[in-house]
Order: structure tokens, then sequence, then C-alpha cells
């Protein structure tokens, strides 16, 4: 990301963006990297993790909208651009629906951008914590990193996984107007796959392709325009991603308290959007992915469908 932002600034920032196709390939990405972790026992997590999740979404939901009236109070933000940059919900999505329903679209974007490199940051430096405090010596990894030369049909088995996911995601995304259809159609392609094979399939390296792809995606949103709107509505971005903050770590703990999540899943599952980008962060941990991605999944699909509802609400 950092790479990708200061090529654009040494060419002067010019107006880039990340074209549709590559959010789509890199939600299809997503998918078939947590496809990949499914289980029979993961699968049955994901069920049981439903009802948690539907307490997520209220919970950043109702942080969204107390964010949105304070910025609105405190900064003169109009409402409808407030309720949009405040909700829990995705980047693009978020700043696309909000346009067409009057919200000021660069406000939105930069909001979200600000949220997701803050969440970035903090991401990582508990990742950072979570691999000290695993550092000492232990056995051989459970991990799929490891695999010798001798194992050559580990390559055969994640290209047949890899191409389920991607069938899975090329349909989702074109049959389904889901929020995230990509995704959903790739977990559920690669999935269905993987549970299907038996044996271990080289991931370690596929993590790695997903957070290269997510990060320069994500700097691809780095622009002049960008930066000046972020300094315009510092007042708002600072409620908006400080409210967001507090409700992470609130979700967390109800995550761990209330629903016997350990504190990895419970943290990445809470964590206040930027999905893609931090499920291959989680593949870095011992959070339980397919639980991560169930809780993102349900949140960003009942911000898609609430928002939308409140502000025709409001203009009515």
């Amino acid at each position: 990301m950092v790479g990708v932002g200061l090529l654009l600034a040494v060419l002067g920032f010019p107006e880039v963006g990340a074209p549709p196709p590559l959010n789509q390939m890199l939600q299809i990405l997503v998918g078939v990297l947590v496809g990949l972790r499914i289980s029979r026992d993961s699968l049955a997590a994901g069920t049981r993790t439903l009802f948690p999740a539907a307490v997520l979404a209220a919970v950043f939901l109702l942080s969204g909208l107390a964010a949105a009236g304070a910025a609105v109070a405190l900064t003169g933000m109009t409402p409808v651009t407030a309720l949009f940059a405040a909700a829990p919900g995705g980047l693009t999505e978020m700043a696309t629906i909000g346009t067409g329903l009057g919200a000021d679209g660069p406000a939105v974007a930069a909001v979200h951008l600000s949220r997701l490199l803050l969440v970035i940051f903090a991401a990582n430096l508990f990742l950072s914590r979570s691999l000290t405090r695993h550092s000492a010596p232990e056995g051989p990894s459970n991990r799929n990193d490891g695999l010798g030369p001798q194992d050559r049909g580990a390559v055969f088995r994640f290209t047949l996984i890899a191409s389920a996911g991607l069938l899975g995601g090329t349909l989702g995304l074109s049959l389904t107007p889901l929020p995230a259809a990509g995704v959903l159609g790739a977990l559920v392609g690669s999935g269905v796959a993987r549970v299907s094979v038996r044996g271990a399939v080289p991931e370690r390296w596929f993590d790695l392709v997903v957070q290269v792809s997510g990060g320069g995606i994500i700097g691809l949103g780095l622009s002049a325009e960008f930066f000046e709107t972020l300094f315009q509505l510092a007042g708002a971005a600072l409620i908006v991603n400080a409210t967001q903050m507090l409700a992470w770590a609130g979700a967390a703990y109800l995550l761990v308290r209330a629903f016997r999540f350990d504190p990895e899943t419970a943290t990445f599952a809470a964590a206040p959007g930027g999905m893609g980008i931090l499920l291959s962060i989680t593949g870095e941990t011992d959070a339980d992915l397919v639980r991560v991605a169930f809780t993102h999944l349900f949140r960003l699909s009942a911000t898609i469908v609430v928002v939308p509802l409140l502000v025709a609400a409001i203009l009515q």
C-alpha cells in the first residue's frame, strides 16, 4: 500500500483508482483464502456464529448512528453523508450507494479510507504482539506451509480448490446483487472443494498474494483529493473513527465474554471494516478465519440493507 501510494505521489497523484475488475478479483481471492481453511468442524463453527454476528451488526449500526449524529451536530456534515461515512460497511459499497442517494461521495470515501488505514495499523500491531507471544520453539506447525517437494499432489489440490472458488466467485458476482457476492461465491465454491479434497495445500504463499493485492488496491485509492477532503473533514473523521475504535474494543470484549470467542478471533471478527485485507492478516494468526469471515459478511450485508433504508426515511 505504501509503495503504491509513494509511486502515485511521485507521479503527482494522477486519478487512477482501482478498476472494478480488480476489486472483484480481490473479493474472489479473499473467498478462496477463507475456503482453504474450511473443514467440517469449521462449518459447524460458522453456523454457530450467526447469532453473535447479528449482535455485532446491531452494535456497529448503533455506534454508526451515534457517530453520524455527533458529526452532524459538531461539524455541520449533512445527515445523509454522515450516515454513509459512519456506516460499518465497505468503502466501495458505502461510497457508491451513498453517492446515488445524495451523499458527498469523496467525503464518504475519505472517512472510510482513513478508518481502514487505522484498522490496518491496529490489526498489525495486534498481529505483531500475537506473533511475539507465539515465538517460543514448538512442535511442527499445523499450518499448511511446510509442504515438501515430495507432496506433488498439493499443487493439484490447490489448483482444484482455487478453480472451484473462481467459478463460485464469478457466478456470485454475475448472478446476485448481494454485497461482497464475490467473497461469498468464492467461499462456497472453494469451501465445498476443500471439504471434498483430502490432504494439505500450499496456502502460505497464497496468503501473501492476497495481502499484496489488497495493499495495492487500497494504495490506488490514495489521491490528492483524498488528502484535501480528509483535511477538510478532520473533525468528522476523528468523531467517526474514535467511535468505531471504541465499538471495536467493546464488541471484541463482548465476543470473548458472552460468546466464548478466543481473543484473536474476537479481535479480528469485531474489526470495523476492511474485510479483505483483515482476512489476509488474520491468516497469519491462530484465529478462526471462517468465524471472522462469517461475522464480517453478515455485518456488511446488514449495513448495505439498513443504512439506505434509514436514509430513505430521512429524505421522505
